[in-house]
């Protein structure tokens, strides 16, 4: 029945039309929830490829607003009060109107203060699972008889979808979002958060602040407002803003389009709309940031070993040195620009692209920060086009690797995992026990395939090496902990200086330490990289 109400008019010579049109079409006419998923997948062209994405990108959603009587209803049950006991005053003309609900602006009985009331739609839940229904069904058809391309996972991505879904029904979700950010925000003088009214706010009625000022989808639009504000200014505050959501907080804005930054009069970026956030992690922020690094550096085997350590599966189609080959193209054309035209965007583009074409995709997570950052460069460059982005971003590559050498972190995670160290030593001997029992019973073997041993030769020896540096530096690390724990003089303000200095030489020691097996690595890989170049010559000579 639900079907049948979505059927609409057929299209005539619909069977000579290329796959991706029939299947924006189709799209389309099962309605509001299938239009928001194709939306979703017109910002992946690394998993539907750039003319799917393309014809996906033609969507809009057409929802007509629901009846305020039937918004006051949602009010009143989700609150326990009437809309009038709440607000003085409710506009009965919605601000904006989606399929899951639309936005109200009000002013609060309680103390006067301007606020926009978001309410769920009452039929929205039940819309929705329906939707994931015929969806399910459909995706499973899909890949039963290859209607499009593998690479696709359509089931993975109807799966996707149903979760991110499910927490955008959930205005709780979103408040609890907005609240996070705006406590990780609030240093950041540039940024201005709207205030959540929890006490008016439930799963399917969320009541924040009213933010004054104009989108800026408006100011791009209208060449009025673009001579109010001062554009270079902006553009470099909300790259700044941006770039410390996701390489300090790691929890940032994943949809931050014009249309959901507000400038303030006062000149302040507002980012509104938390349903969709994304979350990166401390290591990936740095595989990220090292991966931009070997790029300016022209460290193409490191640049390559760091980017599929951000897919979904480091297994690619090809050969190593192709792989290779496309990234110094994907190097060359960009990084030797002057700093004025690089541009993130275009690098992060054609990396996925690069990715896709050897069967590649990214992690959801990261492919989150890269459309982030697309979007927000875009944005950042049609205030000023002049925008350095590079250079931007150059102080947050500085403090990411100066986090990651930060003694205190080291020592506590060394501390948390001692615990769990200990008890490994303790099982160590019945271990080792039980693996020589098995050797004299014979239950053991090995198998052992090599290929090149020049290279595992030298790998052991690199190898051992290093763990005779790291015992060593471990030695006296605890050495001079002990030292400071027995308080062995010369004491100064209460501190050992034995202790202290075996401390400092230790440190130095690390750092030396992880600059020569850089070294070492870079030089190892380029070696590597010219033996395979080599023998790629010589199978297409013969």
């Amino acid at each position: 029945e639900h079907a049948r109400k979505r059927r609409g008019r057929k299209h005539s010579g619909v069977s000579s039309l290329k796959r991706p049109v029939r299947f924006r079409m189709m799209l389309e006419e099962l309605g509001p929830s299938f239009v928001k998923l194709g939306q979703i997948l017109s910002t992946r062209p690394d998993l539907v490829g750039a003319e799917w994405a393309d014809e996906l990108k033609r969507l809009t959603e057409h929802v007509s607003p629901f009846k305020f009587s039937e918004a006051k209803k949602v009010i009143a049950a989700e609150t326990g009060k009437e809309a009038e006991e709440i607000f003085s005053c409710l506009d009965e003309k919605p601000l904006a109107a989606a399929s899951i609900g639309q936005v109200h602006r009000g002013i609060l009985r309680q103390n006067g203060r301007e606020v926009v009331v978001k309410i769920r739609r009452p039929e929205a839940a039940d819309t929705i699972r329906l939707d994931l229904e015929i969806m399910r069904f459909i995706a499973q058809r899909i890949e039963k008889y290859n209607v499009l391309p593998p690479q696709m996972r359509v089931m993975e991505i109807v799966d996707e979808f149903a979760y991110s879904l499910s927490r955008e029904l959930d205005y709780m979700v979103e408040a609890a979002n907005l609240t996070r950010f705006a406590a990780e925000q609030k240093e950041i003088s540039a940024v201005r958060v709207p205030e959540v009214f929890f006490e008016y706010t439930t799963g399917s009625v969320m009541t924040m602040e009213y933010i004054h000022g104009c989108s800026a989808s408006r100011i791009q639009q209208e060449p009025e407002l673009r001579s109010r504000y001062d554009l270079k200014a902006l553009a470099e505050n909300g790259v700044n803003a941006f770039f410390n959501q996701i390489f300090v907080s790691g929890f940032f804005h994943a949809d931050p389009h014009p249309g959901n930054l507000i400038i303030t009069d006062d000149g302040k970026i507002c980012f509104i709309d938390f349903g969709m956030m994304g979350r990166i992690g401390s290591a990936e922020r740095r595989i990220f940031l090292r991966t931009l690094e070997c790029m300016l550096k022209n460290d193409i085997p490191g640049m390559v070993d760091l980017a599929l350590k951000m897919t979904v599966s480091s297994e690619f189609t090809g050969t190593r040195a192709a792989l290779e080959r496309d990234a110094a193209g994907l190097v060359d054309a960009n990084i030797n620009l002057p700093m004025e035209r690089l541009s993130i965007a275009r690098i992060l583009r054609e990396l996925m692209q690069l990715l896709r074409d050897h069967g590649l995709a990214l992690r959801p997570d990261l492919y989150l920060m890269f459309k982030a950052l697309i979007t927000i460069e875009q944005l950042g460059r049609d205030f000023d086009p002049q925008l350095k982005i590079v250079d931007m971003l150059k102080p947050f590559l500085l403090r990411v690797k100066i986090q990651a050498l930060d003694p205190s972190k080291v020592l506590q995670r060394f501390i948390n995992d001692l615990g769990e160290n200990i008890s490994s030593l303790q099982d160590l001997p019945q271990t080792v026990s039980s693996v020589i029992r098995k050797v004299d019973n014979g239950e053991l073997s090995f198998q052992v395939e090599h290929h090149r041993l020049n290279d595992i030769e030298e790998t052991l020896y690199l190898t051992g090496e290093r763990l005779s540096r790291s015992l060593l530096l471990t030695a006296l690390f605890l050495g001079s902990a002990l030292i400071i724990v027995a308080k062995i003089p010369p004491v100064w303000n209460g501190i050992p200086l034995p202790g202290m200095g075996g401390f400092c030489i230790s440190g130095v020691l690390s750092i030396y330490a992880l600059w020569s097996d850089h070294r070492q690595r870079i030089r190892f890989l380029k070696k590597r990289m010219e033996a395979k170049l080599a023998q790629e010559l010589r199978k297409r000579k013969y």
